[in-house]
């Protein structure tokens, strides 16, 4: 099931109460090696971004819904994440522009956008114990499957952002607040990147509803 202008404000939605029911799991997650809002800013931004997007007329587009629930993560998270989760919501709603919908080349597209933009703008790399350690093994998950389904490409997505939010428990942190706890950093797994799987998980589920 591709996403359209039909279904777009109940993925938006689905992420929304994905956030909300990962709150606490957010949180604790950050609070052994960051600030410990992590839960508390991601799910208030995506309440956010829902409620903008209900503001707007039903006849929009994917790429209109996605920029506008973007715009209002990134004013109401703040901090390093806003910027960055905003970007990836932005990116793959602009992957939608030309088609009007997200499939499987639009996905792949989105995610490796998203993906580059998160790097040039952050200045993290594969390794640094941040979101990149899941979007950038997406991407490639993405781009390896792309002659596949959709719901094929997703799945593969989301496993190999998993996995990346696993690799991420033995990393030593190299960026934000957590690099000041170097070795003590280690164990832990990051906030960011298991927020960008439970994201890509709840679009892999929404796909693969019918």
């Amino acid at each position: 099931m591709n996403i359209t202008q039909k279904n777009v404000k109940e993925l938006l939605k689905a992420i929304t109460d994905t956030f909300e029911e990962h709150r606490e799991e957010l949180c604790g997650y950050d609070r052994a090696i960051g600030d410990g809002d992590h839960g508390e800013s991601m799910a208030r931004g995506t309440k956010a971004g829902y409620e903008a997007i209900c503001k707007m007329a039903d006849e929009l587009s994917v790429f209109e819904y996605f920029k506008t629930y973007g715009r209002a993560m990134l004013a109401t998270i703040g901090g390093a994440i806003g910027p960055i989760f905003s970007t990836v919501v932005m990116e793959l709603g602009r992957s939608a522009k030309a088609s009007g919908e997200i499939g499987a080349d639009e996905y792949a597209a989105g995610l490796r956008k998203a993906a580059d933009k998160v790097m040039d703008l952050g200045g993290a790399v594969p390794g640094d114990k941040t979101l990149v350690d899941a979007l950038v093994p997406a991407a490639e998950a993405a781009e390896k499957e792309r002659e596949k389904s959709f719901e094929e490409i997703a799945d593969a997505v989301q496993l190999a952002a998993r996995a990346g939010v696993e690799r991420t428990v033995h990393m030593q942190a190299k960026m934000g607040r957590s690099h000041f706890l170097r070795e003590k950093s280690v164990g832990h797994q990051d906030a960011g990147a298991t927020s960008l799987y439970i994201m890509l998980k709840c679009i892999c589920e929404f796909v693969n509803e019918s």
